[in-house]
This record gives structure tokens, C-alpha cells and sequence, in this order.
């Protein structure tokens, strides 16, 4: 084969210059038989449908017995062309459509289970639906075995749901007037106050301030009281607390000893006069008490 000579342009960049040769033959044939390849993939696979794309080849390997769905709108045919993906699909993998019926498979599954649960709870025969039970049946019932933490969520998000829960736990709001309930002493060891005040920190500072000035709550170190003065006052708000103004009943969470020792650090509060106390509620009440 003759060697042609370079065709060498007449300007250059930095001392390189450039050669204006043809391609080579073998190079062009390549370039023009991949060009022939891919139309005839896209006629094969996407135009007239005859060889199958492989989401198919993998539904039909995971089953034999698979029949595909018959698409939506016209079919592609000649020259009519349109991706597969050019449509929205909330599912355009295998992976992602077995993903989702896993997802689904296990939800079932935890339905099933939770309906069997209070079934068993409650006491019915046969099969049952959480709507047989009722919602509200169903947040009393986490109510109940929920901790101190998630008690305040399920208080904030169902107030209803609690005031009826509290009410059917013997819980009322606040003393009735007029009525008189025995007087209870309150503590002054320093182990009380000290377990008192860690209890306050811990379940009512978020609410009342951390020195007991107020906040969503009362203040509660003023002379003024809401709900009656006293030892004996506080301690039954605190069991049976006030779900109208959002106050939970402390007495599924605490026991009598800790609502002794919570209540009875709240009244060393009284005078200390922190910084930017909450304006004064409720009616105020000479002391000593």
C-alpha cells in the first residue's frame, strides 16, 4: 500500500502543529457499523417490541408464568417512538418494585399482628380490625403503658383523647370548691428537697422554668394560687393534673412518695424571686399558709 504523505496545515500553536489526514478506512467502517448496530436495537427492543427489554427478562426468569400488562395509551410502532421511561412511573426498576412489595408484605404482617394483640386484649372472639376497637381506644390503651416522655407527646398531640383518659382514671380537674381534703405536712429533710428538686428539674422545669418563674405553666413562686394553696392542693393537682391547660396527671408516672417530695421542694420556691417571673394567675393567698 502507497503512503500518502500528511497534509500539514500551515499554522501552528506553541510550536505544535496539525495534520489534516483522512481517517482511516477500518476506523470509519467501525463508526458506521455501530451507527447500524444501535438503529436496529432501537427497531428490535423499543419500536416493534420483539425482543424483550430486561425488566422483562427478569420478571420472566423470577417467573416462568409472568405476563406483562398491557400498557396504557397507543402502541409504538414505525416510526412512532417513545422511551419507556419517558412516561412517570412510581416504579421503573425491579429492585425498587420488589423493595415495595417487601415493604408492603412486612406492614401487613405488623397490621395482623397488632390486631391480634387487642384481640387478645380486649377480649374478643374471632378475627378483628382496629376498627372494631376504635382510635381512641387504641391511644388510651399507649396511654397507659407509655413512659413520662412519650405520656407528655400523646397529652400534647390527643388533648381530648387525654382528658377523657384522665377522667376515666378517676382523675378530675382541680379540687371541687368547697370541698376540703386532708392536710398533708410537707417534707423539710435535705434528702427530700434534694430528690424533690431533681424530680421538678427533670418532669416539670420545662414548663414552670428551671427556678420555678413560669412559663407555658404558672409561677411558682408568688403568692399567687390557681388551683388552692397548699401542700395538700398541689400534691392533687400534680396527681390528677389539668389536661385543659395541658398539664398531664402525674400519678401513673410518679408515686406518692415522689409527688411528696416533688411537691413539697416546690414550696421552698415561694420568694425567691427570680429573673423574669411570669405575671401572677390565679387568686392570691396570705402567708404563712
Amino acid at each position: 500500500m502507497a503512503k500518502k504523505d500528511d497534509n500539514l496545515l500551515d499554522h501552528d500553536y506553541d510550536g505544535i502543529k496539525e495534520l489534516d489526514n483522512d481517517l482511516p478506512p477500518w476506523w470509519l467502517w467501525l463508526f458506521y457499523i455501530t451507527i447500524g448496530i444501535a438503529i436496529v436495537y432501537m427497531l428490535y427492543y423499543h419500536v416493534f417490541h420483539i425482543g424483550d427489554l430486561q425488566t422483562a427478562e427478569y420478571y420472566k426468569e423470577v417467573d416462568p408464568n409472568w405476563v406483562p400488562p398491557d400498557e396504557q395509551g397507543p402502541k409504538h410502532a414505525g416510526l412512532f417512538y417513545e422511551s419507556p421511561y419517558a412516561r412517570m412511573k412510581k416504579d421503573v426498576t425491579p429492585r425498587m418494585i420488589k423493595e415495595e412489595m417487601i415493604a408492603e408484605k412486612k406492614e401487613a404482617e405488623q397490621k395482623a399482628r397488632e390486631e391480634e394483640a387487642m384481640a387478645k386484649a380486649e377480649g374478643h372472639e374471632g378475627s378483628v380490625t382496629l376498627s372494631d376497637i376504635g382510635f381512641d381506644e387504641l391511644i388510651k390503651q399507649a396511654m397507659k403503658k407509655a413512659s413520662p416522655g412519650d405520656l407528655k407527646k400523646l397529652q400534647t398531640a390527643f388533648p381530648e383523647i387525654y382528658a377523657s383518659y384522665s377522667s376515666e382514671a378517676g382523675s378530675d380537674v382541680g379540687i371541687a370548691a368547697g370541698s376540703t381534703v386532708p392536710e398533708i405536712t410537707a417534707l423539710t429533710d435535705v434528702a427530700s428537697l434534694q430528690a424533690g428538686e431533681a424530680i421538678y428539674q427533670k418532669n416539670c422545669a420545662s414548663c414552670h422554668g428551671n427556678a420555678g418563674q413560669g412559663g407555658i405553666g404558672p409561677n411558682m413562686t408568688d403568692d399567687y394560687w390557681i388551683h388552692g394553696a397548699g401542700m395538700s392542693n398541689m400534691m392533687h393537682i400534680i396527681k390528677v393534673g389539668v389536661p385543659a391547660k395541658g398539664m398531664i396527671a402525674w400519678q401513673p408516672v410518679l408515686t406518692e412518695q415522689e409527688i411528696l417530695q416533688v411537691a413539697s421542694f416546690i414550696l421552698t420556691l415561694h420568694g425567691t424571686n427570680p429573673p423574669n417571673p411570669k405575671k401572677p394567675q390565679g387568686e392570691k393567698v396570705d402567708y404563712p399558709l
